[in-house]
């Protein structure tokens, strides 16, 4: 068997192409992570300006009336129950919370949202998954909200 006698400038390139193919990996996860946070970045800002239209409704002259915006729990309102403005006031109240429940979980999923923050989160989408009226609510949501929505028990609190 003959003995192959590998120079040091050998070793030197395979250790620098080692360390090229190295750095290339650590490029590849740093835009993998930038276009993560982009796409997430994007997400907040079209979440954001359905929050501000939801908001600018509710504080027009014609929009959420004082009685409503004042209720601690308005998730166990019956919009029957409601005068007109009210009943509408209402609808954009709850409309504001799906978007910033849906913004929350979009962020989870992207990895950008805290465990505990999550929790926290969670518990409040389940609170106003858990009302009746509050479903109503709940169109216009992306699949991936609305997925994890029917995972949720199907059972909502009545107002009664």
């Amino acid at each position: 068997m003959k003995k192959v006698k590998v120079s040091f400038d050998t070793w030197i390139q395979l250790l620098g192409m080692i360390g090229v193919l190295g750095g290339l990996v650590f490029v590849g996860l740093e835009m993998q992570q930038t276009q993560r946070i982009a796409i997430a970045g994007q997400t907040q800002a079209r979440n954001q300006s359905q929050l501000d239209f939801q908001l600018g409704v509710l504080t027009s002259e014609n929009g959420a009336s004082r009685a409503v915006l004042s209720m601690d729990n308005v998730n166990q309102l019956d919009p029957e129950d409601l005068s007109r403005e009210d009943a509408n006031a209402l609808r954009h109240i709850l409309s504001y919370r799906v978007v910033a429940l849906q913004n929350a979980f979009q962020q989870y999923q992207a990895g950008l949202l805290p465990e505990d923050v999550w929790a926290q989160a969670e518990r409040r989408i389940r609170s106003h998954w858990g009302s009746c009226n509050s479903r109503l609510t709940m169109f216009g949501v992306v699949p991936s909200f609305r997925e994890y929505l029917d995972s949720l028990p199907a059972e909502c609190v009545s107002n009664q």
